[in-house]
């Protein structure tokens, strides 16, 4: 009898383990590892011209040609912005990011400004963009934004081109 309900129990136990799944839309920390280029910015929305002001910090434009650093064991990482254009002042920001499961079924990229003074469980604000596709090389993830209240979205794609994460 004992057998019989250890085989049961250890049936029900398996069963319930096989059950979780993972989906294009959940990766993980680890893909993000390393040094990351973005390499294309596009806009999506009605026909029209568009300005974007990303993250609080910069014109869209200014962010092409920056590099993204990304530490998947802690969360902490870093970007940088590109003096490009007239335009466009080169920045470093230290920040804080994850992953959030959305409720449209897909994945959001989330990430707060942090610094040496400036602690990631003090901030209660910063940015989210859901991620549209990810591999271990290629991101692409949709950021929402308006302009003149017309609502768009900026599609920023990212290539890693390094494994290093120098901070």
């Amino acid at each position: 009898m004992k057998k019989i309900l250890y085989i049961t129990l250890a049936m029900l136990v398996l069963s319930c383990s096989g059950s979780k799944s993972t989906t294009a839309q959940a990766p993980s920390k680890k893909m993000l590892k390393g040094t990351w280029e973005v390499t294309d910015i596009k806009f999506v929305g009605d026909k029209g011209l568009y300005k974007a002001f990303l993250f609080d910090l910069a014109d869209s434009s200014c962010f092409k040609g920056g590099e993204w650093v990304f530490i998947p064991n802690n969360g902490s990482g870093k970007f940088s912005t590109k003096a490009n254009s007239s335009i466009c002042e080169a920045y470093t920001n230290s920040i804080h990011w994850s992953f959030l499961e959305g409720t449209d079924g897909y994945t959001q990229f989330q990430f707060k400004y942090v610094g040496d003074d400036i602690k990631a469980k003090h901030v209660t604000s910063g940015y989210r963009a859901t991620i549209q596709d990810i591999s271990d090389n290629v991101m692409v993830i949709k950021v929402p934004t308006t302009y003149e209240g017309n609502p768009f979205d900026v599609i920023m794609t990212y290539n890693k081109t390094s494994d290093n994460i120098d901070l």
